[in-house]
């Protein structure tokens, strides 16, 4: 886990030097349902793909029926090598993925930093620390550089494929290639969201920010037996940017929130929770609500991801409250902060 600055922000695509990219002019006829033939892709992780979606065209900024949205945050750590493979996981990078799968068009949107031009970007089909074929090729080709974003829209017509991405979207992997890391840069598994967004404006006022350091709170509390376990109070943690976390106010429900140094502020509702692993707390969605000073970087904030956790889990056992009614856990994490339509 990276604990230096990786905030992410864009203007907009458009200014930032995105590059747009479109395959649904294309012929539908690839094995993984997406334009294109198949034909072999830089190696690693058993990968096959499509030709580059070369393709000029605009980005349908209408949600129709049915639409739905994902996000991931992509890290170096998270790629798994594999023995006499390519080399993966560039230990300085992060990128922000996000993604639209209406009827069958998957549109998509990269931003990233502290990694070389992208020469390819896809998904995968496997779960946390499992590599997995491309079942999704966004580009295969490396992009023009001095970018740091890229959107898009392709084609896919295998409907049993998007349904299980939809359904299961957590068996799926964004993963961005580049030229000194061909196994693959930076990944992270896909998250669905509750809310909408234009991909190729997200990033607009939307913000990465890591665990500098930070430590998960328990308090020895009786328990409904008799017995005495550490149960969560609170969290304190900063993140780079000199964001401060913590609960509003000590105890289970908190609720937990983040203190940018412009003093915007968020407060944030669990919408759910995705185990992460043993070891790990489990990486969270949040609803977010302003409280603090209007304006400023959380002004905008809809959304809060926790994710790429690692550590902070509460001791096990039962403890003494005389003795020892604390535990503080260290741990770390990145947080997305989105923004909504």
């Amino acid at each position: 886990m990276l604990n230096h600055r990786a905030k992410l922000i864009a203007a907009t695509a458009v200014a930032a030097g995105a590059m747009l990219l479109t395959a649904c002019q294309g012929d539908d006829t690839g094995a993984a349902g997406t334009a294109g033939a198949s034909t072999a892709a830089p190696g690693g992780h058993g990968h096959t793909g499509a030709p580059a979606a070369d393709v000029i065209g605009k980005y349908d900024p209408v949600d129709r029926s049915g639409a739905v949205f994902f996000a991931s945050v992509l890290n170096g750590a998270n790629e798994v090598p594999t023995q006499g493979g390519p080399a993966v996981g560039d230990k300085d990078g992060h990128a922000i993925a996000l993604m639209r799968v209406q009827g069958d068009e998957v549109s998509f949107a990269f931003t990233w930093k502290g990694i070389g031009t992208p020469t390819a970007g896809h998904i995968h089909q496997g779960g946390a620390g499992t590599n997995g074929d491309v079942k999704i090729p966004f580009f295969t080709e490396k992009l023009p550089g001095g970018r740091d974003s890229v959107y898009g829209t392709v084609k896919v017509t295998d409907a049993a494929l998007l349904k299980s991405l939809t359904s299961d979207p957590g068996q799926f992997y964004f993963n961005l290639h580049t030229a000194e890391f061909p196994g693959g840069a930076v990944r992270g598994q896909v998250h669905q969201l509750p809310l909408p967004m234009n991909l190729p404006e997200a990033f607009q006022g939307n913000s990465l920010h890591s665990v500098v350091t930070g430590a998960q709170i328990y308090a020895c509390t009786k328990q409904p037996g008799g017995d005495w376990k550490f149960t969560q109070d609170n969290v304190k943690a900063t993140l780079d940017g000199n964001i401060a976390h913590s609960f509003q106010k000590s105890g289970p429900t908190g609720p937990p929130q983040w203190i940018a140094p412009d003093h915007s502020a968020v407060t944030g509702k669990v919408l759910r929770k995705i185990p992460n692993g043993d070891g790990n707390i489990p990486e969270l969605v949040l609803a977010a609500t302003q409280s603090g000073t209007p304006g400023g970087e959380f002004s905008a904030t809809k959304l809060v991801l926790r994710l790429n956790t690692r550590g902070g889990v509460a001791p096990t056992g039962t403890c003494d409250p005389t003795t020892h009614p604390q535990a503080s856990v260290p741990y770390t994490a990145d947080y997305l902060f989105l923004g909504a339509k």
